[in-house]
């Protein structure tokens, strides 16, 4: 009895799938590319984080401005003295703003990574088909 052929790919994630043919050209373009699309998708989020956590960091080191500002201003002063919270008050909602902003830039690159994947996975396929066909009628005799 003749032993099913597979194909050994490498994914993204490093390890390695077998799958009998032709179930390897249905799946294996498309656990690559999903494991291309995450890598480019874990890119994306990273570098948000990393935005993020900078504004955070600003916010905090402004709020410490503002109290050590209030701390030292004139206590006949209030008005003076609130300027400094409202001034950072007013930074907060522009880094708010910007983390909104960048959030939906975020889902709209990941949306966009997911969407090539399927269609560079679509591609792959059809074509691993094709070869596969290809593959199949040359190898089979053809009936007297």
């Amino acid at each position: 009895m003749a032993r099913a052929r597979t194909t050994t790919e490498r994914t993204g994630a490093g390890g390695f799938t077998a799958v009998p043919l032709p179930a390897g050209a249905l799946m294996g373009p498309q656990m690559k590319q999903f494991w291309k699309a995450q890598e480019r998708i874990l890119t994306e989020a990273e570098a948000f984080a990393r935005h993020w956590f900078a504004r955070r960091h600003e916010a905090a080191l402004g709020a410490l401005r503002a109290c050590e500002q209030a701390a030292q201003a004139n206590p006949a002063d209030a008005a003076g003295a609130l300027q400094s919270f409202r001034d950072w008050q007013a930074h907060s909602a522009e880094r708010m703003a910007e983390d909104m902003r960048e959030w939906a830039e975020l889902w709209a690159r990941c949306a966009g990574h997911l969407v090539n994947s399927e269609v560079g996975a679509g591609a792959e396929t059809l074509e691993e088909l094709q070869r596969e066909a290809a593959e199949l009628h040359t190898k089979h005799a053809t009936p007297v």
